[in-house]
């Protein structure tokens, strides 16, 4: 357990250290530790958010709302999840391109987890993702 802890938290603090770095790679127990870490704190966010805060807008409603993924899921959000959901996006965006790189790819293929529609590009990024280093 000891060693699950040291990787997921260099992971985590990797993922942060780089969130401005979208050239070099990504090693896939580094990228999908850091995935780890967004949804365990996507979740406590947004359980304190439906506990402590008011839902303050429909995702839906903003411009391109409807491709937001996370919209599909829990469209009425409070302020936590509105202000964890941008924090977050750079730092998964850059890690998700590195980690494309790692195998290979472009790392313009992240477009995938938003376009051509959320979730369905999913099932053709996620199966990358999950491949060994090159």
């Amino acid at each position: 357990m000891s060693n699950f802890i040291r990787a997921f938290g260099q992971s985590t603090i990797a993922g942060f250290k780089n969130t401005f770095k979208f050239a070099g790679k990504s090693g896939k127990r580094e990228f999908w530790f850091f995935i780890l870490f967004f949804f365990v704190a996507y979740v406590i966010v947004w359980v304190l958010d439906e506990v402590f805060f008011e839902s303050a807008v429909n995702v839906k409603d903003f411009p391109m709302g409807h491709l937001i993924p996370a919209g599909y899921f829990d469209p009425e959000v409070g302020l936590a999840v509105l202000l964890f959901r941008p924090i977050m996006a750079i730092p998964t965006l850059s890690a998700t391109v590195r980690r494309l790189h790692d195998i290979g790819k472009s790392g313009w293929w992240s477009v995938l987890w938003v376009l051509p529609v959320p979730v369905l590009g999913w099932f053709w990024l996620v199966p990358w993702l999950l491949r060994p280093s090159k």
